[in-house]
């Protein structure tokens, strides 16, 4: 039975953030920051508690990250009218705008790459990162 070359598969993982890195230059954009836009703009506005559990991060990081949003206003908080302790935040106009240069940049990313592979990879190949997800 073959087994599965773990570090290969580290080093192709390794290649394809360098190249998503590189595809998110223009919207000045960290990957992180890509998935936490992402994440928000699907829910609209959301807590920092509700960050981290999307993003499977700590509590800590998600503030952390929130934090440096904030300060370059791609997010804005927003009053939680159920909870005076905690904050929404949600994208700003800026942080849309970045958004979505980055989908379109990472679009042209994907589709470079689909055209590589066979139907069948690439359908195994989402249903393992699904799988690890």
């Amino acid at each position: 039975m073959e087994q599965l070359d773990v570090i290969a598969l580290l080093h192709a993982a390794q290649m394809l953030e360098r190249n998503v890195t590189v595809s998110l230059m223009y919207s000045g954009l960290r990957i992180w920051q890509y998935r936490l836009l992402e994440a928000l703009s699907l829910t609209g506005q959301s807590t920092v508690t509700e960050m981290s559990k999307k993003l499977h991060v700590t509590r800590a990081s998600a503030s952390a990250m929130i934090a440096e949003l904030i300060n370059a206003d791609i997010v804005a908080v927003v009053d939680n009218p159920s909870d005076r302790r905690s904050f929404h935040v949600r994208l700003t106009d800026l942080g849309r705008d970045k958004l979505n240069v980055a989908r379109r940049d990472l679009g042209v990313l994907q589709s470079q790459i689909s055209k590589q592979y066979p139907a069948e990879m690439l359908e195994m190949l989402n249903a393992f990162a699904r799988l690890m997800s």
